[in-house]
């Protein structure tokens, strides 16, 4: 298979199933309002949207190292790799996001900036969420607390960061300023 740009239709199912795992966050919002307050609340439905949403990360950022020509530096590609791939893209640091939620105001919203601290001479690339979220999936039953809110919203956001990344691999035959200008959450908020 050759690797040049972002296949259309391979972009659209990574989308979908984005738009399903954001509605399975939002959904939560009935239940635990997304506040700094509430970061440490855990549940299974938390668990869910983390795990769904990194394995979504990782099988996007596979893709774009192999058409980037990046090759995995063990057997199979990790973290180590995508950061490669993630730091070839600066601002990516500072591109973060907030749920909307209705509140009070006295609650703080929960921001995430999930590459913030994007670092290749630290394990996991110091990113705690991509961390944590390798602790849940090897050792769910001793790591249950760290399926909370705060690992659930920054996964969700890294998800939707690269997705969005994944659009400038689009070619620019498949519609990509179409997609680039039609495919936005309707959940997260940009922070400034």
């Amino acid at each position: 298979m050759e690797y040049n740009t972002m296949d259309r239709n391979r972009f659209e199912i990574y989308w979908g199933y984005y738009l399903s795992i954001e509605r399975m966050l939002e959904e939560t919002r009935q239940y635990v309002s997304p506040s700094s307050d509430n970061r440490n609340t855990y549940s299974d439905e938390f668990t869910k949207i983390i795990l769904l949403s990194c394995s979504e990360i990782d099988s996007i950022l596979k893709y774009l190292c192999k058409i980037e020509n990046i090759e995995p530096t063990n057997k199979h590609y990790g973290m180590v790799d995508y950061e490669k791939l993630l730091n070839r893209h600066s601002s990516i640091k500072d591109i973060g996001y907030t749920p909307f939620y209705n509140s009070s105001l006295t609650e703080k919203p929960l921001v995430a900036f999930p590459f913030a601290d994007l670092d290749d001479n630290k394990p996991y690339a110091n990113l705690k969420w991509w961390e944590n979220y390798q602790k849940i999936k090897h050792e769910r039953i001793e790591n249950v607390e760290l399926g909370n809110l705060e690992n659930a919203v920054f996964s969700l956001v890294a998800y939707y960061i690269i997705i969005r990344l994944a659009m400038d691999y689009l070619d620019d035959s498949s519609g990509k300023e179409y997609v680039k200008n039609s495919h936005e959450s309707q959940y997260l908020i940009p922070c400034l």
